[in-house]
């Protein structure tokens, strides 16, 4: 069987995920989304560990613009390594919103890779470099990469993409700059603890899905590859999830893990999203340094399905450990997986 691999990097609080597939001895690579700033050290030096014809890249999705998804890729753009490249980037950028028709200055970090991008070969190539986006009815977007792998998408959906629109412009125009709708022109020369845990008390409680705006926009999509699937959540809202997960074959995902939304939010991971994905891997990307994810009431959702599960965390600290019980494990049929170094980073090999 060819290799599937799926690398949860450590992005700290954020995402970067490194897919590798195909023949093992030269496969195909898939980024998702840089991390944080930091990120960057971690993601060049595995870069710079891969033969230089070997850093040619299929594509690069920058899922939406939050800061713990975009900062590790503008710094790829700014000192890439040498023989560095990507058949096709996947961001929605400025114009994007408007042809479709943050936290923490968001957009601003959108409006800089944009800057990037505009010199770029290939920039939502496989889209004819229109907005990566789900259409209201018909069929999903499926797209082919070499060898063999095969993107649904699932997200974001053209009202998701309006509603960030004038999110991003107000931020550009509290920092005097105008959202790039054309190329620019040259440039002149020269934690807290957690304590016990009551899964059945975590499950009594309401939902309330997430509205920000630019986690709506983020691009979610199913990676099949010759038998195998991963669901990759983004930070995408779950109800925009449901309604295309509901437009597959069957109304299902079947998927062989599922790289929960939003780090595992409370707030992104609903139970009625769960019932519509059948998985034994659920995957988590965050240290929980900021935000505290992932959200207890988030993992006893998955746990409340009552099906044997797989845990999968990148990093090991007070808002993962404590799910490292026996008690817990026995009582509702889970198993944990956790990096095995200080620094964080998880690989799941679906080979």
């Amino acid at each position: 069987m060819s290799l599937y691999r799926v690398h949860l990097l450590p992005a700290q609080q954020g995402d970067c995920i490194l897919i590798e597939y195909g023949r093992p001895e030269r496969p195909h690579r898939v980024l998702i989304d840089g991390g944080l700033a930091g990120t960057w050290t971690h993601l060049k030096g595995l870069i710079e560990a891969l033969p230089i014809e070997q850093r040619r890249f299929d594509l690069l999705v920058v899922t939406h613009i939050d800061q713990d998804h975009i900062e590790g890729a503008l710094s790829l753009f700014k000192s890439p390594p040498e023989g560095l490249s990507f058949d096709d980037v996947w961001f929605n950028g400025f114009k994007h919103l408007e042809e479709s028709d943050l936290e923490d200055f968001g957009p601003l970090h959108g409006e800089r890779l944009t800057t990037h991008l505009w010199t770029a070969p290939a920039w939502n190539q496989l889209f004819g470099r229109r907005a990566v986006v789900v259409p209201d009815t018909g069929p999903l977007p499926t797209r082919e990469l070499p060898g063999g792998m095969r993107l649904t998408l699932l997200s974001p959906t053209r009202a998701r993409l309006r509603k960030l629109r004038g999110v991003w412009a107000k931020r550009c125009e509290e920092a005097g700059l105008n959202p790039q709708v054309q190329p620019p022109p040259p440039a002149p020369e020269g934690l807290e603890p957690m304590g016990g845990i009551d899964v059945a008390a975590l499950l009594a409680g309401g939902f309330k899905e997430d509205d920000a705006e630019a986690n709506g926009s983020s691009i979610a999509f199913i990676a099949e590859h010759d038998g195998r699937s991963v669901l990759f959540g983004a930070d995408a809202h779950p109800s925009v999830l449901r309604a295309s997960i509901a437009r597959l074959d069957g109304g299902r995902a079947k998927v062989d893990a599922f790289k929960l939304p939003h780090h595992g939010s409370r707030k992104n991971v609903s139970t009625e999203l769960l019932a519509l994905v059948d998985t034994p891997r659920y995957l988590f990307s965050t240290n929980g340094s900021r935000h505290h994810h992932p959200d207890r009431e988030a993992v006893a959702r998955v746990l409340a399905r009552k099906q044997p599960a797989e845990l999968w965390f990148n990093y090991r600290g007070p808002h993962t450990e404590p799910w490292d019980s026996d008690e817990l494990r026995a009582e509702w049929r889970y198993t944990t997986r956790y990096p095995t170094t200080a620094a964080g980073g998880i690989t799941l090999d679906l080979s």
